[in-house]
């Protein structure tokens, strides 16, 4: 190969992988507020009062949770939504724990949960939010990038009656 081709093809490598790591490393840094401990016990103890919430699963001892209009960013640029659903091998439940684990990874955000809701046969998840000093809780179903509350929710496919918390 000669010389001219061989930077050609360099030229087509590099541009390539300018782009691959344009799409997956964030063009945007969030804001992280970490949880305190009580903020955590509280809603824990909201879920529990709601009742259905049968134990919940801590992984870690500090947890950064971000505001709304950075979580919302986060989810037009993550393409969770985009992956194909495949029964027992990419079906809700990996969803819900890819979501999870892509917010830790890619924006430090840990205060997301996967709720495994064994009433309605279905995962999702749960995610800790902080505004003007305020934590509140959302469910988020990452098949389709859609947030609602508690109350907003399908109450076939988020029934919320027997579920596990892994947070």
């Amino acid at each position: 190969m000669d010389q001219r081709r061989l930077s050609e093809l360099a030229r087509r490598v590099k541009e390539s992988v300018s782009r691959l790591y344009n799409w997956y490393v964030p063009p945007f840094k969030v804001e992280l507020y970490e949880l305190e401990e009580g903020e955590l016990f509280n809603l824990v103890t909201e879920l529990y009062k709601l009742g259905g919430l049968k134990r919940w699963l801590r992984l870690d001892h500090y947890y950064y949770a971000t505001d709304p209009e950075s979580f919302r960013r986060i989810v037009e640029w993550d393409w969770t939504d985009t992956r194909r659903y495949t029964t027992d091998r990419f079906d809700c439940d990996k969803f819900a724990l890819y979501f999870k684990a892509r917010l830790a990874l890619d924006f430090g955000v840990n205060a997301v949960g996967v709720v495994l809701d064994y009433s309605s046969a279905h995962a999702y998840n749960l995610v800790i939010l902080k505004s003007n000093g305020r934590t509140q809780w959302m469910l988020f179903e990452p098949q389709n990038d859609r947030m609602f509350s508690y109350e907003e929710r399908d109450r076939k496919l988020y029934a919320m009656r027997n579920y596990y918390l892994i947070l």
